[in-house]
C-alpha cells in the first residue's frame, strides 16, 4: 500500500564529518524526497562519547515526503558509516491561514480607550458616595 499524500518532515543528524551531511541529501535524492530546507553543519562537542567519537557534525534538513519513503530512508541511513545518529520528525502543522483577531490590542491601548471614555475620575468623596448608594440598594433587595 502506497501512501501519495506528502508531508513535511525534519531530518536531524551527527555525522563523523561534512561528508557525513553528504550522505544525508544524497540519500533524500536517490529517493526522490524535496528538500525544502538545510541548515548550516556546525562542529559540536558531544556531551558523551558515541561510538568513540567526542566531536560531530550536527546539521539539519527540512523536506516533504510521503510516509513510504520515509521507511526506506531510515533502512538507508541505517547503515551509512558516516552518520552516528539521526532522528527523523514531523514538525508541528503551521496554520497559515491564521487570522490575527482584529480586536487584538496592547495593553496601553486598552488603557487608553478606558481612560478617554471615562469622563472624568472619581474623586474619593464621589467614590464613598457611590459605594454608599450601591450598599443600601443591596439592603433594600435583601
Amino acid at each position: 500500500m502506497e501512501t501519495k499524500e506528502k508531508k513535511d518532515y525534519e531530518i536531524s543528524f551527527l555525522a563523523y564529518g561534512e561528508e557525513g551531511a553528504g550522505a544525508v541529501v544524497k540519500h533524500l535524492n536517490a529517493l526522490g524526497i524535496e528538500i525544502l530546507n538545510e541548515g548550516q553543519i556546525e562542529s559540536i562537542t558531544l556531551a558523551y562519547p558515541i561510538k568513540k567519537h567526542t566531536t560531530a557534525h550536527f546539521g539539519y534538513i527540512y523536506f516533504k515526503s510521503s510516509a513510504d519513503l520515509i521507511e526506506q530512508l531510515k533502512e538507508a541511513l541505517k547503515f551509512e558509516k558516516g552518520i552516528l545518529r539521526h532522528l527523523i520528525v514531523t514538525p508541528p502543522i503551521r496554520e497559515e491561514d491564521q487570522s490575527v483577531p482584529k480586536e487584538q490590542k496592547t495593553v496601553e491601548e486598552d488603557n487608553i480607550n478606558r481612560a478617554e471614555k471615562s469622563e472624568k475620575p472619581l474623586s474619593n468623596e464621589d467614590l464613598e458616595a457611590k459605594l454608599e448608594e450601591i450598599s443600601e440598594s443591596l439592603l433594600e433587595d435583601a
